[in-house]
């Protein structure tokens, strides 16, 4: 359940990062996008190719897996898990590399305010 909460969590502050107050629109956006390709309301076989591949890359399609192998039974939990810390781990470093960027282009700025 953490992970979960986790792999969300890392997908908002990534997007905000990344994108500043413009990150909110972009996270209902992509709510809305995993509300319909996690294959909870409509069932994953029964979507197109494209929406199975963008599906893939939000964490809610892994948390409706998880969550269902542990229901009904399966043997793909760990696949499930280990596909939650990969997008925890890519949302983070993109996340930490903006914010580093961001930091970097901002102190220049105020080294170049200084000196005048």
């Amino acid at each position: 359940m953490k992970i979960v909460f986790f792999s969300f969590l890392s997908l908002t502050q990534m997007f905000i990062a990344v994108f500043g107050n413009a990150g909110m629109i972009f996270n209902i956006i992509s709510l809305s996008l995993q509300l319909v390709n996690s294959g909870v309301i409509v069932p994953h076989e029964m979507l197109s190719k494209t929406y199975q591949t963008i599906g893939e890359l939000f964490p809610a399609t892994y948390a409706a897996n998880g969550y269902y192998t542990i229901i009904f039974g399966g043997v793909n939990l760990e696949r499930n898990i280990i596909s939650l810390l990969v997008i925890v781990l890519v949302t983070q470093s993109v996340a930490v590399m903006t914010l580093a960027i961001k930091g970097m282009v901002k102190g220049r700025r105020s080294s170049v305010v200084k000196e005048a």
